[in-house]
């Protein structure tokens, strides 16, 4: 759980995704294959199973003949560019500001440790701590303890 609360943080991910260049539709392969973030918009009822859509997009003629190849083995629905333009495909990644900090914590202390601290279980900790803190303020003020 905690993983991929990380992941999703951007906590993780590599110096390099806040400085890449590949992200936009104009990419050297012949192929691009991601995951289909706004599939909605195309196919409302594509998605039922709830396992995801992967999004195909050609860039090249070599690219095409490949595609045309293997078409017909695959559930292929048509999409307008605008409605896969996910935000990696504008634009590279915002790196989390405690980057640099998980990092070192990491090399210098573990997984287990970046797990405890950066985490999504920090986060509920800080989150009941603060809540404390208000109801043990609101009681004070009251005259209850």
């Amino acid at each position: 759980m905690s993983f991929t609360y990380l992941f999703y943080q951007h906590i993780m991910f590599r110096h390099s995704c806040g400085k890449c260049h590949f992200t936009n539709t104009k990419r050297p392969s012949d192929i691009t294959i991601a995951d289909f973030w706004g599939w909605e918009k195309t196919a409302p009822d594509i998605n039922k199973d709830d396992k995801g859509v992967s999004l195909i997009l050609v860039n090249t003629e070599k690219g095409r003949e490949l595609f045309d190849k293997i078409k017909d083995r695959m559930n292929v629905v048509p999409a307008n560019l605008e409605d896969c333009l996910q935000p990696n495909l504008r634009h590279p990644s915002v790196i989390h500001p405690k980057r640099m900090a998980f990092e070192r914590d990491y090399q210098r202390k573990g997984f287990e440790y970046v797990m405890k601290k950066y985490g999504k279980d920090s986060v509920m900790k800080k989150a009941r701590k603060f809540a404390g803190k208000i109801k043990r303020t609101i009681k004070r003020h009251l005259g209850l303890s």
